[in-house]
């Protein structure tokens, strides 16, 4: 009967008819019944202030009625009473949500994108988090907020272990790695001691052996005959070893292979045979035969000189080497007609100083009067006196020996610019562009602090300057006429830089050039009418 009740009666909810519950205790249910009724009072909060949200909102609006009467100061007040309210609501909401970031990933949104590296990825690759990311602070902070993230900023950075360098990444025992550089592992060393070992007493002359070095890299035979049978050479006199098998091999190889590429059996471009050849030059000159080191230097000239018209590095290098490539003992002081072109280049140079020096035309050139003088930063290149070298005592080892590198280069920057200036003797502005291009490149490469001719000299071989005052003439011209001044006595070799270096400084040499002329035909043997 009382199934019979039940089943007369109304409907009654499913979830009230369930098995009966007569196995829990009185305390279980009660415990139970009161945390779906905290579930309910949770979810009916929830439901009430979403759908409450509008309505505060807009009982915390005030609207503003506007009529005719109205001022247009009231209006603004009340605009931005409503756009103070609007931003810091935004500022409510936005702290909230950085908070529940911080609870959710464990780091804090401004971090850096190395911090945030270890959040977890989705399966298409993007990160979880989806918080904007700040790698740069941004430009309009004040100082205050910067020196502030900074700060906090510091101690995480100091967490992360610092990256490895690109040699310990790709391997620690290998520094060609892309093996792009035309050598075998074995030939690294003397690589190295190009790069790292070899300078002069001015100093490495980083720039001038970056240069010489990427330029060889063009071809396997210029890179052989200019590093590695150089180096091998410099490396047995440096540690006064025979190093017999090494230099056989380099060396061999080289000359081998010039004479290969002018048979036509190697395929090689004139700069790079040209190159080669004077590599082999500059080694002869300095460790071998004074005579091939000539044969070797003619070569190259010859290939330059007659062949496409040539504007790269190779020509540069070239020049550079006939510069400081020294006469043997023998040839110095012997009788020339060519050193009367000596002669006549000191009274050119005097003819331009008198020009120069006078009112009218410093008035329209005025950087021709402080060009040279002590203040500027030509004079402590250019002018003589003791040169203290910054090479490291434990280092003065690899210093290049008994070849006065740094006066020789002095030298030929002294006729160097001597000759443009005579070439821009009817051109005010060209005379004017380039003594400004000669202070900034010397205040550019920081010549005036640390001075290096040799450096100095291949600067100005580059012509990096306007295409007017460019003249690849210049630098052969130079090199033949300092060729005649090597041969020259030291005493005199000295007067006539002094004299050139005077006549630059816009002043009369304490001795001038009939003195140089009279004593240099003494010294030679040599008529003065022959002059």
């Amino acid at each position: 009967m009382a199934a019979d009740r039940c089943l007369s009666a109304d409907p009654i909810q499913t979830e009230t008819v369930v098995a009966p519950r007569a196995a829990f205790s009185e305390s279980h249910l009660r415990r139970s019944a009161s945390e779906d009724l905290q579930n309910l009072r949770l979810k009916r909060q929830k439901r009430i202030s979403t759908d409450e949200t509008p309505k505060s909102q807009s009982k915390s609006q005030t609207f503003y009625f506007v009529d005719s009467n109205s001022s247009s100061r009231e209006k603004r007040a009340h605009v931005m009473r409503h756009h103070v309210q609007e931003k810091r609501r935004q500022q409510r909401h936005s702290h909230s949500r950085s908070g529940s970031e911080v609870r959710a990933n464990g780091v804090y949104p401004y971090l850096p994108w190395e911090q945030r590296a270890e959040l977890p990825e989705s399966a298409d690759g993007r990160s979880l988090d989806d918080s904007p990311r700040r790698v740069h602070a941004p430009l309009l902070n004040p100082p205050d907020s910067r020196e502030n993230t900074l700060s906090r900023l510091k101690p995480v950075a100091l967490a992360s272990p610092p990256l490895p360098s690109l040699t310990t990444m790709l391997s620690a025992s290998r520094k060609d790695p892309f093996e792009v550089l035309p050598i075998t592992p074995l030939d690294m060393e003397l690589a190295d001691y190009w790069a790292n070992k070899l300078t002069y007493w001015s100093g490495q002359n980083t720039h001038i052996k970056d240069c010489v070095f990427k330029t060889a890299m063009a071809h396997p035979l210029s890179f052989r005959a200019v590093i590695l049978s150089y180096c091998a050479r410099w490396k047995a006199q440096l540690y006064n070893h025979p190093n017999t098998r090494e230099i056989e091999f380099h060396l061999g190889n080289a000359r081998k292979g010039v004479e290969d590429a002018i048979n036509g059996h190697v395929k090689i471009d004139g700069e790079s045979l040209a190159m080669a050849f004077a590599g082999l030059a500059l080694q002869e000159d300095r460790f071998g035969s004074k005579e091939k080191a000539a044969e070797y230097e003619d070569r190259a000239v010859q290939i330059l000189r007659t062949g496409r018209r040539s504007s790269g590095l190779a020509e540069v290098f070239l020049h550079y080497v006939r510069y400081v490539m020294v006469p043997s003992p023998l040839a110095l002081g012997q009788s020339e007609h060519g050193q009367g072109w000596l002669v006549t280049f000191l009274r050119a140079a005097e003819r331009l100083m008198l020009s120069h020096n006078n009112d009218k035309y410093l008035t329209t050139t005025p950087q021709r009067r402080a060009a040279f003088q002590m203040e500027s930063p030509l004079f402590s290149l250019l002018s003589s006196g003791p040169r203290p070298s910054r090479v490291p005592h434990d280092s003065r080892i690899y210093v290049v020996r008994n070849v006065p590198t740094q006066e020789i280069t002095r030298t030929a920057a002294l006729i160097y610019i001597t000759a443009a200036l005579w070439d821009f003797q009817d051109s005010h502005g060209k005379t004017q562009r380039f003594l400004i291009y000669l202070n900034n490149l010397v205040r550019k490469h920081e010549l005036d602090r640390f001075p290096a001719c040799e450096s100095f000299i291949w600067h100005l071989l580059e012509e990096n300057c306007d295409i007017d005052l460019k003249d690849s003439e210049r630098g052969w011209s130079t090199g033949e006429l300092l060729k005649i001044h090597k041969r020259l006595p030291p005493d005199l070799r000295f007067q006539y830089n002094e004299t050139l270096f005077s006549f630059l400084m816009l002043v009369q040499p304490i001795r001038g050039v009939e003195t140089f002329e009279k004593e240099l035909a003494t010294a030679t043997g040599v008529n003065e009418a022959d002059f």
